[in-house]
């Protein structure tokens, strides 16, 4: 009895520390961005590194939130407009994909989901040249419309929303239908609701990826005023010089949009993770 108690314990002291050295693995780049945010350019590449902000200051964020009239903060505004606006449009259109792959019976439907799912091992890379031939034919190069519309068609939105709402009762969808219910009335009113957790999930999926997308912002954009915030982050030494604690203070102010969006979502998004475990 002895030898399992202390079997035990030692597991549970293992367990312990392999979590605390996993949160410093994930931490430490954390922290050590907010230290260089601090710091001037030649104390950032000093050896040996300095893991403290000796004599920090706020300098870098003031020299970047005042940068060429306020540049940084339409870049914000871009990636928050863009990000928000492509994200609703996903929930939209996955949810109403869903919801008709799921519920709805139509001539050839099988064969239009298959073909939506394979579209998922196609890289991204080599619908590049395509979208931009469309979008430049279209006169939407350094626009909104370029940065938004391109991501709507999400296939994995479109698949994760279908397998759930395979799990809601037909029983519930015909009953709302016996009261008077349209199709539009039984989406909006009973199947959007149900989904919720599952919509916050792919909300916070999609919408980080939009946060941090750079290379269709890349192709699609030149103009300074439209560029979104990973492209005017890769831009800025382009703008002022090598600025390298200028660059961590606007990567970690980057940051705090994703870190309200996922606070506002987290019980949510947790909901929709578990969930997604039981039904796997």
């Amino acid at each position: 009895m002895n030898k399992y108690r202390i079997k035990k314990k030692v597991f549970s002291a293992l367990k312990i520390f392999v979590l605390v050295l996993l949160a410093f693995i994930i931490l430490f780049p954390f922290w050590q961005l907010i230290v260089s945010s601090m710091m001037q350019t030649n104390q950032i590449i000093s050896y040996p590194p300095k893991f403290w902000p000796e004599n920090g200051s706020f300098a870098n964020y003031i020299e970047v939130l005042t940068m060429q009239d306020g540049v940084y903060l339409r870049w914000m505004f871009n990636s928050i407009f863009v990000a928000t606006v492509n994200t609703i449009m996903v929930l939209l259109v996955a949810s109403m994909a869903g919801y008709a792959f799921a519920k709805r019976n139509f001539p050839g439907k099988k064969i239009l989901f298959t073909i939506v799912i394979a579209t998922q091992i196609i890289p991204s890379v080599t619908t590049l040249i395509p979208l931009f031939l469309i979008v430049s034919k279209l006169g939407w190069v350094n626009t909104y419309k370029s940065l938004i519309f391109p991501g709507v068609a999400n296939a994995f939105g479109v698949y994760m929303m279908t397998q759930f709402m395979k799990d809601i009762p037909d029983s519930l969808l015909e009953a709302a239908i016996i009261d008077g219910s349209s199709q539009y009335g039984v989406f909006f009113r009973i199947v959007m609701p149900i989904t919720v957790p599952q919509l916050s999930l792919l909300a916070i999926f999609n919408f980080t990826g939009q946060w941090g997308s750079l290379t269709w912002p890349l192709i699609t954009v030149n103009e300074t005023a439209m560029k979104t915030i990973p492209l005017g982050i890769a831009s800025m030494k382009d703008l002022n010089g090598t600025l390298t604690g200028g660059i961590m203070a606007a990567s970690l102010i980057s940051f705090i949009p994703l870190l309200i969006a996922f606070i506002f979502a987290s019980d949510k998004f947790i909901e929709g993770m578990t969930l997604g475990a039981v039904k796997g």
